[in-house]
């Protein structure tokens, strides 16, 4: 039988040309009379074949392969043991572990994690895309180092740019540019160009001014590089640039606040509120009449305006402030992940970000209102954790000295978990409904996973940050350690408070939770005023708030109840809320009016028909409380309190506080532990008394709201007689 014939070996087609290569299609060039490919003769493109071919197949270089997998389970690794928001390299110790595990809205952001993927064709990166459209700028900057998503039209525009380019074979040339439609009108250069005569202070002043925001801002709000902003006031340069002169009157502003020099003040006040005023107006008319590029001198101004603008009259006005601030960083791409190694330029632009993400959680916390930045929009690494100092010294933090930038990285993913909180727990029906989260069951297993993050969070908390009531930490690191563990108990609050109301185990977990917090708060309150001797900042004034809110319920519906309470504990406490909101009221306003509702809540009714006094207390040269007046001012607070107002000496036994479902309560308890030893019957509450504590309003600020709650619907019940 014959042999079969033996096939051809099928010859491979042969090697496609530049343009053909470029757009992935089939070249015929090599079978074409001239060398021409078809499609080349067809766009009028030159055919040429300069890139060098790509070798197929397995790599000979073994050694490199290995490296790169290597590289590879690195980042697995990382990514599986690392909170996915603040992983480091693993060169560098890290005493983060995940906190996140039990969530499902953060995306790794670690920059050798992100490096070993190549990210997907059609995205392009921010820096790429502002550099293509650098070169079709205005007369000025309307399009330098701006950012542009890919969802923009430039996005597009310059896919098609790319295109045409590369079937041309020559740089895009915009030839067809108008000066009409393309320059600055001139009568907006007008008002844009126009510079503002600022005032600024002596020269010892300011030098008084900074050390002040060096010691009570920088270590908890680290906007700014302090030495290279101390360097640039040195050298004049708000002199000659008013968007750094409006950074410094911004500085100037939210220092004065804590400084006794009369020359902060407005001639004629009595009471040290206008600390800084006369800084803070010089810049309010010039924030809106700005050119287009923003500057981080800009944007930290901001940042410093929205933080003076939260105890002024009108605290809403620091809203506005935020946005303007975000959207500035948004159009500078500072929310997107930075590339290449660290310099300062870098840095202050992601130190600026996640300013602005703490100031965003912190008011929206305290108006109630939506946050404005959502953890699924930015990938921006966090901040280094380096101190200014070593910015020179090549980024490098000495091993053996820990980094006061820790603090403000563990405080932003407490900030995170917080987005989070109010996105669920907080949502709209319609938004619960939409997302799937108005089943029977989700309720609790979503309380149960944030209470497993924030017990995560605790154990991770590094050694000189950690709270030890027994064994404070010193200098700089006590004030991080109160304002970290105070937002951390403040954040149990807010996590359990939507669940109080109801009738079932869980109500009773959840306001076991919340009193115990609001206790604890209270309390490391009162170390910030008596061993810092410090006015309080505005992350601790509302959880002190709430915290007395809180208590002052608590004694109420347990009195309602029949139920026997601890109420000369709980009193004590209430007035230290209000022995630190007298405090911060020298210096602002709204913490005054706060002070008087609490105060008002636990009064016992009506109170006599007489003119309230000064509500600072201080004389127009400034001067913050003494401790000697301080005391006073807690002392009375309690007489008060023991004098008619909550306290009652007939309800001085303490078998078990009101709802507390457990009284060997300790930080770090799951609510699967609080669950397990709930006993249903302390639940026994009307409904109506529970609602009380969901229909606290949300909008602190909002005098309206308190009075409508205030009113006689929500007080008669707790105006019996005996109370």
């Amino acid at each position: 039988m014959p042999d079969k014939p033996v096939p051809l070996k099928q010859r491979r087609p042969g090697r496609s040309c530049d343009n053909c290569r470029q757009r992935k299609t089939r070249c015929d060039g090599q079978t074409m009379p001239n060398g021409k490919c078809s499609s080349c003769l067809a766009f009028g493109s030159l055919c040429t074949y300069n890139e060098p071919a790509k070798k197929r197949g397995r790599k000979d270089n073994a050694v490199e392969e290995l490296e790169r997998e290597i590289a590879t389970l690195k980042a697995k690794l990382r990514a599986n043991s690392v909170c996915s928001l603040c992983a480091q390299p693993l060169v560098r110790p890290t005493r983060s572990v995940s906190v996140f595990s039990n969530t499902d809205t953060l995306t790794p952001v670690n920059d050798t994690a992100a490096d070993s993927e190549s990210p997907p064709k059609d995205e392009e990166s921010v820096e790429e895309l502002a550099s293509r459209f650098s070169r079709f700028q205005m007369d000025d900057t309307i399009f330098e180092k701006e950012c542009f998503g890919a969802a923009s039209s430039f996005a597009l525009a310059d896919h098609v740019i790319s295109l045409k380019e590369t079937d041309e074979g020559s740089p895009f040339f915009l030839n067809s540019r108008r000066p009409l439609y393309w320059d600055l009108l001139p009568w907006e250069r007008e008002t844009y160009i126009e510079h503002p005569q600022y005032v600024y202070p002596p020269r010892d002043l300011i030098q008084s001014l900074l050390q002040l925001y060096l010691i009570n801002i920088h270590p908890t709000f680290p906007i700014l590089h302090f030495p290279s902003f101390s360097r640039s006031v040195e050298q004049g340069l708000h002199l000659t640039n008013t968007k750094f002169g409006g950074a410094l009157l911004a500085l100037l502003a939210v220092a004065s606040r804590y400084s006794k020099d009369p020359r902060v003040f407005i001639d004629g006040d009595t009471s040290s509120l206008s600390a800084g005023w006369m800084f803070f107006q010089q810049i309010l008319n010039w924030v809106i009449r700005k050119y287009y590029e923003p500057t981080i001198d800009e944007v930290q101004m901001y940042g410093l305006m929205c933080m003076y603008s939260c105890g002024i009259s009108a605290p809403q006005n620091s809203w506005l402030y935020l946005g303007i601030g975000i959207r500035c960083l948004h159009q500078r791409g500072a929310h997107r992940k930075r590339t290449g190694e660290p310099d300062l330029s870098k840095e202050l632009w992601i130190r600026a970000f996640w300013s602005f993400v703490f100031l965003d959680r912190l008011v929206s916390g305290f108006t109630g209102r939506p946050m404005s930045l959502h953890v699924e929009d930015y990938d921006v690494q966090l901040p280094l954790e380096v101190d200014d100092e070593y910015f020179d010294q090549g980024f490098v933090q000495p091993p053996e000295k820990p980094s006061y930038l820790s603090f403000f990285v563990y405080d932003l993913r407490l900030a995170e978990i917080w987005a989070d909180v109010m996105r669920k727990l907080y949502a709209s029906k319609k938004a619960k409904i939409l997302m799937g989260w108005d089943n029977k069951d989700w309720e609790q297993q979503t309380v149960a996973k944030f209470d497993s993050s924030m017990n995560d969070f605790l154990d991770s908390i590094p050694s000189h940050l950690k709270w030890n009531p027994e064994q404070l930490p010193q200098g700089v690191f006590l004030e991080q350690s109160v304002i970290l563990h105070i937002t951390y108990q403040y954040l149990l609050i807010v996590i359990h408070r939507p669940y109080i109301h109801q009738s079932n185990t869980l109500s009773s977990a959840s306001l076991s939770i919340c009193v115990n917090a609001a206790r604890t708060i209270l309390r490391t309150a009162d170390i910030w005023l008596h061993k810092l001797h410090r006015l309080p900042q505005h992350s601790i004034i509302n959880p002190v708030n709430v915290a007395g809110l809180i208590l002052a319920f608590n004694i109420l519906a347990a009195k309602r109840a029949g139920l026997v309470v601890d109420r000369w504990r709980d009193s004590a406490l209430i007035a230290t809320a209000l022995e630190v909101l007298k405090s911060g009221e020298t210096r602002y306003q709204p913490v005054g009016r706060i002070r008087d509702l609490l105060q008002e809540i636990c009064s016992n009714g009506p109170q006599n028909n007489q003119q309230p006094t000064n509500p600072a207390g201080v004389s127009g040269t400034g001067a913050l409380q003494k401790q000697n007046e301080t005391k006073n001012v807690g002392t009375s607070a309690t007489q008060q309190l023991q004098s008619g107002g909550l306290f009652d000496p007939t309800f001085s036994q303490s078998e078990s506080d009101a709802f507390v479902a457990s009284s060997d309560f300790t930080p770090g308890m799951s609510i699967e532990e609080l669950l397990a030893d709930t006993n249903p019957t302390r639940s026994a509450l009307e409904d109506e008394l529970m609602s009380l504590w969901t229909a606290v309003p949300t909008d602190f600020a909002s005098i309206a709201n308190w009075d409508s709650y205030l009113g006689p619907t929500n007080t008669e019940w707790y105006r019996a007689p005996g109370l």
